[in-house]
């Protein structure tokens, strides 16, 4: 196998379409559901609705000159800058989401929507204090949705803080479990990687047995998880289960081979 996946990266991975578009219409997890506790973000303006959608059909670019433009006639708004910051982040540079997505929440603080990406971009760029930070706010204003959870387990898990790192991505499992099942549906990848990195604070406690049933419930979940395949592999090979481990290196490479393949062609 090669070496192990970049958490980071394998953190970033697990994207269910832009959050600009969909609300959370819950609470905190188990609880009862008030509309009023989706997380809060300014009106979109017309103009910049074409920006959302062309986020969410990944072409970056053209969502970046439609919100230029408007900040040309509307300097400083909160949703223009989001929409640039978010589609940099979507590309996966980084270095350029983070000051737009800085500077929303400098002109709106209680736009909530913007603190995860702005945690997920300070992560995937090794400030984990300000990862921390930002993803401490979003859980605190998006409870019922797992990424705050998430978030602060990825920050406890790369800091080698195993106790903490278990407490909240079983918290983000617990959220998971709240959501109605549509919704559950729809972001199972995500719910793939609580599992995943759970699997990995169980693995680096010795827990073999119990790192093995996340990471099969992971790759259940999303059976093209990367970091989930490597670690089972892993824990194959520690638990003396050779011609499993081997079985899994095997889909490990094909998968790896399909994420890295062009849209539209088969890997070999």
């Amino acid at each position: 196998m090669r070496p192990w996946p970049n958490r980071r990266a394998a953190g970033s991975a697990s994207r269910t379409g832009s959050a600009l578009l969909v609300g959370l219409l819950v609470t905190a997890c188990g609880e009862a559901a008030p509309a009023s506790s989706a997380p809060r973000r300014p009106t979109m303006a017309a103009e910049l609705r074409p920006a959302a959608a062309a986020i969410d059909a990944r072409r970056f670019e053209e969502a970046r000159r439609i919100a230029q433009a408007y900040l040309g006639e509307h300097a400083h708004d909160p949703q223009a800058l989001f929409l640039i910051g978010l589609s940099h982040a979507y590309a996966d540079n980084h270095g350029a989401a983070r000051p737009f997505l800085e500077q929303t929440l400098a002109r709106a603080p209680d736009f909530d929507l913007a603190w995860e990406p702005l945690a997920r971009t300070r992560f995937l760029l090794g400030d984990l204090a300000g990862a921390r930070a930002a993803w401490t706010s979003y859980a605190e204003r998006a409870p019922a949705d797992p990424k705050g959870p998430h978030g602060l387990g990825l920050v406890a898990l790369e800091e080698t803080r195993l106790d903490e790192a278990e407490a909240h991505f079983r918290r983000a499992l617990a959220c998971f479990d709240a959501l109605e099942p549509r919704q559950a549906a729809a972001r199972a990848g995500e719910r793939s990687e609580s599992h995943a990195r759970l699997g990995e604070v169980r693995l680096a406690a010795g827990d073999l047995a119990g790192a093995r049933a996340e990471l099969l419930r992971a790759i259940e979940l999303s059976d093209g998880n990367l970091s989930a395949l490597y670690t089972l592999g892993l824990v194959h090979r520690r638990l003396g289960e050779e011609a499993l481990a081997d079985a899994v290196a095997a889909r490990y490479e094909r998968a790896r081979a399909a994420r890295l393949a062009p849209q539209g062609t088969a890997p070999r």
